[in-house]
């Protein structure tokens, strides 16, 4: 098999890497109270009881990025993690009465989108065909930045480790 069509082959087997976090309300609280989420991700909150929302604002205000009814005929809301909200801490409560006033509110605390992942050697958010030209051009050298599986040399493990995270970061 040709370089190309195995690089090809790699990057249509890869997985999206969003996950779906799930928060329920039960009573005045939503559980987990902070939940960790990343870009892309899909925060899916589920309805146990009671005449409820989610509501995204500090202080029991409303900033509008998001809103959501949760009762029996809307059981779960469900919200995809924007790019802009990237190293933020988004509060939410629930705007419903004074239920907010009653301490039902959380967090959303989302990960930096700059952080590095394994394969991404040129920096640029993605691991592409570029990186795969930069630990070819640092083949057997002990180039620390090319160096994916920090084994000491840029080698076929540093290959693998590259195709292995094909795609955005």
């Amino acid at each position: 098999m040709r370089l190309s069509s195995f690089i090809l082959a790699a990057s249509i087997a890869v997985p999206a890497t969003s996950e779906t976090i799930v928060i329920t309300q039960n009573g005045f609280d939503y559980s987990p109270f902070e939940a960790s989420v990343q870009v892309g991700d899909t925060v899916r909150w589920e309805w146990s009881n009671g005449t409820h929302d989610v509501t995204s604002g500090a202080d029991c205000s409303e900033d509008g990025l998001f809103f959501g009814l949760l009762r029996t005929s809307n059981p779960v809301f469900e919200y995809v993690v924007e790019e802009s909200l990237a190293g933020q801490t988004v509060e939410y409560h629930c705007s419903v009465g004074n239920h907010c006033g009653f301490g039902m509110l959380a967090y959303l605390i989302v990960g930096d989108v700059n952080e590095p992942c394994p394969g991404d050697v040129n920096g640029d958010q993605a691991v592409t065909f570029n990186d795969l030209l930069e630990i070819l051009a640092s083949w057997g050298s002990d180039d620390a930045a090319k160096d994916v599986d920090g084994s000491g040399t840029v080698d076929f493990g540093d290959l693998l480790g590259t195709l292995a995270n094909w795609g955005p970061c």
